[in-house]
């Protein structure tokens, strides 16, 4: 909130802290990515420019985040969304004595002018949190296909997506026409993430950011940068830094955008004069407005399982996702062809360990474009799969 970076005093802010302190104990909340309805045996064939930052706006008054939708999520006769929890930060911190800590203080200090001393007080309030390190050591991401796909191709997912995409339908459909993007893919992308807002995390995302950006080396400069843009995003939406939580990597709202994108791509779809994450509708636009600001193509498909003859595809496969280059007859003088039609200009070979082997995918560049969102092509998979199995729900 403004208080926090305007005249706020040192005491102040220890006094929050103290009380923050003192709260209940949270009740855990599953991630995003801990899906635990029964895997539905589904079909595996199918049926930019950067947008300028917002101008600085005038000092408003305090903003109670995150908020949850006046409205439900799904209809009664579905689970409920869960409630926000707020796992507390330790108040014998410990980050102050490292030395990257007070560098990075410094250096906010410096390139964005923040005050040095209230940035002391919320460092003396963290310490590492060992749950985080662990889940980000071990991502779902890291699971063979065939371990991966359950989580997300359940009943749960495509049922609830069902009525969040009817729910919501306005926005659903507005956002597809506005940034050119198909909705079943708005719709299944918020299913993965959050399962439409149900899991939208339960740390605080400053403890978060800050544990994995100065203790998990392997992707301590990511985190860093991450912290810095959070702190911006926070002093611009007049937000206070503990008030917001998400998932263990410090990811916010129905769609789990990291700092940096929520500050680039979030719309305020709604227009109630906010962006809100943790709103379905802003959600929706912000979704739509990244896959398009990523170059998502209106008229082109996304996937399709693919016939491979000989042993050349090996050498056109890539362990991490790559801007497609080859043309479909291209890909044919290969061996590879689609099983079914695939509009798109150029494609890529996927190569995904399913329950059955090996399994064959040709992705164009709109697949490619969701691998921008988690650079993952199972991920991207996962989104396609679940996009399809509720769009063929919905008639659509």
């Amino acid at each position: 909130m403004q208080g926090f970076w305007g005249e706020t005093t040192l005491v102040s802010v220890l006094v929050l802290a103290f009380s923050l302190s003192a709260c209940s104990t949270a009740r855990p909340v599953p991630e995003a990515s801990s899906g635990s309805s029964q895997a539905i045996n589904i079909p595996s064939a199918d049926p930019l420019i950067n947008p300028p930052l917002r101008p600085s706006q005038p000092i408003r008054p305090p903003i109670s985040y995150p908020q949850q939708p006046s409205r439900p999520l799904v209809p009664s006769t579905n689970p409920q969304p869960l409630p926000p929890v707020v796992q507390v930060p330790s108040f014998d911190g410990t980050y102050l004595d490292y030395p990257a800590v007070q560098s990075f203080i410094s250096r906010m200090q410096q390139v964005h002018g923040f005050d040095a001393g209230q940035l002391q007080v919320l460092f003396a309030n963290l310490q590492p949190n060992e749950e985080i390190i662990a889940k980000a050591s071990q991502p779902a991401e890291g699971k063979p296909w065939l371990q991966y796909r359950p989580i997300f191709l359940t009943e749960d997912r495509i049922s609830n997506g069902v009525s969040f995409w009817q729910q919501y339908a306005p926005a659903v459909e507005a956002a597809a026409q506005q940034y050119g993007v198909d909705p079943a893919y708005i719709v299944a992308i918020i299913g993965v993430e959050t399962l439409y807002g149900r899991n939208t995390g339960k740390y605080y995302v400053l403890q978060a950011l800050t544990t994995l950006a100065f203790d998990f080396p392997k992707r301590a400069e990511f985190y860093q940068k991450e912290l810095e843009q959070y702190l911006l995003l926070t002093r611009e939406e007049q937000v206070e830094p503990f008030g917001w939580q998400g998932s263990y990597a410090g990811a916010m709202g129905l769609g789990q955008f990291i700092s940096s994108s929520y500050r680039q791509y979030a719309q305020d779809f709604n227009r109630d004069g906010r962006r809100n994450l943790w709103d379905p509708e802003d959600a929706i636009g912000s979704v739509a407005n990244y896959l398009a600001q990523h170059g998502w193509q209106r008229t082109e498909d996304v996937a399709v399982p693919a016939y491979v003859s000989g042993q050349a595809y090996a050498r056109l496969l890539n362990e991490k996702p790559v801007k497609p280059k080859l043309s479909l007859p291209a890909l044919a003088a290969e061996g590879i062809a689609p099983v079914s039609a695939l509009r798109t200009g150029q494609a890529n070979l996927i190569m995904l360990d399913g329950a059955a082997g090996n399994e064959f995918w040709l992705g164009g560049t709109n697949f490619y474009v969701i691998t921008r969102y988690n650079h993952s092509n199972k991920y991207a998979m996962a989104v396609h799969q679940l996009a399809q199995a509720i769009r063929q729900r919905m008639g659509r």
